[in-house]
């Protein structure tokens, strides 16, 4: 077995009952005070009609059949859910998130409506958004439309710890684990988000930027703390948020995301945004040489941790010390360094590209960067015209990025340099520094 955990983090699942009743068209009653009865016709196309009767007056739904769940029906407008529980035909009321506001029960005679209360444990009369009173003291619910296992349906809200990747729809119930030890060799942690209803809270929490090109981005980041009930929140705190996965467009069509939280070893790190090496820093930095409660929550980092309805915890035992976290952390950090290439040069012009590192070195004296070492020019964008928002030519325009040595580190800097319009098609001899844009670490290695 390999020294990993995988976590699984089930976000707002309902367990489903085999539906052994199924709707006919007819009238039901309802436990419901706003709704005295709604009559249901089944149509033709497997849809159904419903008319509720309320002291209000009558309101007319539309259901369609739930794909991945026989016999349960959504309507189109309103959040509501036709299906089973316990045996009991139901009518469920859904937030955005899918949790379910209020269920009722439905029965053709009232002598039926009496049994199936009683096989819900509904105790009174309450009901939905059209008399906006709540029952009280109920755990939260939730309603799956796309299920992806019978152990997706039956984990609602919680996260579960694998010692093993899990298999998403084939999910190995003995590989289930929930407290783990840091020694030399780190035990890892994966998580495996399952969401009824990603483009709600899921997708609030999904991160995104459009890149030069025109493509979008996304990822994950959760936060993770520790659960010492003596702390306040922030001394709690080992990240409020940390990138954790690099996700795609297809992505937003699943139910689900798999990411890999903690490593247990530079070799069997994934290659993805995910695994920060921040992330374990902090954790070598921030876990006391104890045994702690932490709790990992999707987030977008500005959410208190009551609103952070997908999260878990697990036992974690740092009493043998966290220098490994710190140690892997360093050694992620500097494989990353290693792998990433040079900037890709467009052109090759050693004149351009010593008068590009001769104004850079200018820029970095007037800049407090006079300490830097800047080593060699790469151009990544070949010569264009610039025009200001009149239509004039301002001059031609071309980037580089600029290799540098620090005490810091090294990495390079991105510059724009222009070669200024003298009018009549002509344009200076010589090129200045024009723009300054963003850095980029790289290892001191390739530096020349």
């Amino acid at each position: 077995m390999k020294n990993t955990i995988y976590t699984l983090l089930l976000l707002l699942v309902f367990t489903q009952q085999l539906v052994a009743q199924s709707f006919q068209t007819g009238k039901y009653y309802t436990s419901s005070q706003a709704i005295s009865a709604i009559n249901l016709v089944l149509r033709d196309d497997n849809t159904i009609k419903a008319d509720f009767q309320t002291n209000r007056g009558n309101y007319n739904y539309i259901f369609n059949p739930l794909a991945k769940n026989k016999g349960s029906y959504e309507s189109t407008k309103g959040g509501f859910i036709l299906t089973s529980k316990k045996d009991v035909l139901t009518l469920l009321e859904l937030d955005k998130n899918n949790l379910i506001n209020y269920t009722v029960a439905l029965a053709t005679s009232k002598k039926e409506l009496q049994e199936a209360k009683k096989k819900l444990g509904i105790k009174s009369n309450v009901f939905s958004q059209l008399n906006n009173t709540k029952q009280k003291s109920k755990p939260k619910e939730y309603f799956l439309r796309h299920p992806t296992s019978e152990f997706h349906k039956n984990n609602v809200g919680k996260i579960v710890f694998f010692s093993e990747e899990p298999v998403i729809g084939k999910e190995d119930k003995g590989l289930i684990k929930n407290s783990f030890k840091v020694f030399i060799r780190i035990e890892s942690a994966w998580q495996i988000s399952y969401s009824p209803n990603f483009f709600s809270y899921f997708k609030r929490l999904t991160n995104s930027f459009y890149d030069a090109y025109g493509k979008t981005h996304y990822w994950i980041t959760v936060g993770v703390d520790k659960n010492d009930k003596d702390r306040l929140p922030k001394e709690n705190e080992i990240v409020n948020q940390c990138t954790v996965k690099t996700i795609y467009k297809d992505d937003l069509e699943k139910n689900y995301v798999v990411f890999q939280l903690i490593p247990a070893s530079l070799e069997s790190t994934v290659k993805d945004k995910g695994v920060s090496d921040f992330l374990l820093k902090r954790m070598g930095e921030r876990l006391q040489s104890k045994k702690h409660r932490i709790r990992v929550s999707l987030t977008d980092g500005e959410m208190k941790q009551n609103q952070e309805i997908i999260s878990g915890y697990f036992n974690y035992d740092a009493t043998s010390g966290t220098e490994s976290l710190l140690a892997l952390s360093k050694a992620k950090a500097n494989k990353v360094l290693e792998e990433k290439k040079l900037p890709s040069a467009v052109r090759k012009d050693t004149n351009i590209e010593n008068e590009m590192l001769m104004q850079v070195k200018l820029w970095g004296s007037k800049n407090n960067w006079s300490d830097v070492d800047f080593r060699r020019a790469i151009i990544t964008l070949d010569w264009t015209i610039l025009k200001d928002k009149y239509g004039n030519i301002e001059g031609k325009y071309i980037e580089g990025d600029v290799l540098y040595k620090s005490d810091e580190g090294c990495g390079y800097r991105n510059f724009g340099f222009i070669r200024k319009y003298q009018g009549g098609g002509r344009y200076n001899s010589s090129i200045r520094q024009h723009t300054v844009g963003a850095t980029a670490p790289l290892t001191c290695k390739k530096i020349n």
